[in-house]
């Protein structure tokens, strides 16, 4: 074993598909599924803003995953935190 519990999983629907957020709340009810609509409205950035020199190395974001244009929804798969992690945060 590696010494790491099993990762959580969570799906954003977007906004709208409401089909597609019953479907896949009842489909996943028994799992340890997280099923969530996406709370983005709008881009958080904005054409209007003023230019101001980019840190970052490169672009954050990449092209979404295939089932975000067909399927309306995204699986995130969280990092689970190796087996005993909380008890060395309380020592």
């Amino acid at each position: 074993m590696d010494g790491k519990q099993p990762g959580f999983v969570r799906m954003f629907v977007r906004i709208g598909a409401l089909k597609r957020f019953h479907f896949l709340k009842k489909k996943t009810a028994d799992l340890p599924v997280s099923v969530e609509w996406d709370r983005r409205r709008t881009e958080r950035r904005s054409a209007d803003q003023p230019d101001t020199p980019q840190t970052r190395a490169g672009e954050r974001r990449s092209t979404p995953p295939f089932t975000w244009e067909t399927a309306d929804f995204v699986v995130v798969e969280e990092a689970a935190e190796p087996v005993g992690a909380d008890a060395k945060k309380n020592d």
